[in-house]
């Protein structure tokens, strides 16, 4: 469906992000940046740092 065509076109939506800090990994081979960056809903702000914590951990590390 094309965005002109879309049926709730004057719909006004807010979110509110937040930019985290974690360890980015980037393959199973467990290239990492520990200072990775990633914007993400508030709401899901802990959730995901406590798991990618948790994954980052592991051996090998996972990404998330």
């Amino acid at each position: 469906m094309e965005l002109c065509q879309y049926p709730c076109q004057t719909r006004t939506r807010y979110f509110t992000i937040e930019a985290i800090e974690i360890p980015m990994v980037y393959n199973q081979y467990g290239d990492y940046d520990p200072d990775g960056l990633l914007y993400v809903l508030e709401e899901d702000a802990q959730r995901i740092q406590e798991e990618s914590l948790r994954r980052f951990q592991q051996m090998p590390t996972q990404p998330y």
